[in-house]
Order: C-alpha cells, then sequence, then structure tokens
C-alpha cells in the first residue's frame, strides 16, 4: 500500500445548465499551515461566487489519506476512457496533489480522473464514500466572501 500526503484535492461535482453555474470544493493548508475547506459555488454567470472557508483538523487529513491509500483511489486514474459526452453538461471531477516518500525520497505527484472514464459498480461505491469522507472534514467556518 503506498502512502501519501495530501498538499491538495479539488472536487466539482457534475452539474447540467448552460447558465455559467460553478461549483468547486478544496482541500489545501493555509498561509500559515493549517488545514482548509473551500467552497466555491456561483449559481449562474451573472451572479456573485460565494466562497466559504472552513477549518480542517490534522486527524480528519490523516483519516482521508488512510483511506485514499487503502482503497487504492488514485488507480482510479488508469480507467479506460468512456464513450459518454455531453455538451451542455459539467462532468464530476477530482485532481488530488500529494507527495509520496520512498527510500528517504519524497516526490511530488498529480492524479485527476472524472466522469467521462468507465468505471465498476464497484469504484462508484468508493468514489461515494470518497465524496461523503471529503464533504465531512469541514469544520468550524473560519469565513465566507463574495466576488462580482
Amino acid at each position: 500500500m503506498k502512502e501519501i500526503k495530501i498538499r491538495r484535492i479539488s472536487y466539482r461535482p457534475g452539474y447540467g445548465d448552460m447558465l455559467g453555474g460553478y461549483h468547486e470544493s478544496t482541500l489545501k493548508k493555509d498561509k500559515e499551515g493549517g488545514w482548509t475547506f473551500a467552497c466555491s459555488d456561483r449559481e449562474t454567470y451573472d451572479r456573485p461566487t460565494v466562497t466559504t472557508i472552513y477549518a480542517v483538523s490534522d486527524e480528519a487529513v490523516e483519516r482521508l489519506e488512510e483511506f485514499i491509500s487503502e482503497k487504492r483511489i488514485l488507480s482510479l486514474e488508469d480507467r479506460p476512457k468512456s464513450d459518454m459526452f455531453a455538451t451542455d453538461y459539467s462532468p464530476w471531477s477530482w485532481s488530488f496533489d500529494y507527495e509520496t516518500t520512498s527510500f528517504e525520497k519524497t516526490k511530488r505527484e498529480y492524479c485527476s480522473f472524472g466522469e467521462y472514464k468507465r468505471y465498476s459498480g464497484r469504484d462508484y461505491d468508493i468514489l461515494n464514500e470518497l465524496r461523503e469522507r471529503f464533504e465531512a472534514l469541514r469544520g468550524e467556518k473560519i469565513s465566507e466572501t463574495t466576488e462580482g
């Protein structure tokens, strides 16, 4: 089992509209080195983007790293492409910036995958659990800003 250290995770849920909506959640460290969970949402192109920042505990991130390693989440990137495609839809996607250490050498890596791949039923079960665990990271609300 490959041990990983998360640097950043971004998740975009699938949503279907052509009105300029935008939704993304990002786990990363802030300037002080603490983990934060940022949710950015815009309902339509002419509406402001609301970004809410939540605190995340180190322990919660460690549990997520263990889950990602144990369930081999990063291997989902290797699934074959599907022939599905929709032009009026924003597909769901995940991206991971992380580090691995082997023989005292630390290597920074990147992985991403999204909706337009062929996943098994077991893969979807794991993806649903990943989303639930990821969203559950949100702790105390730190701030909320509106832009646009």
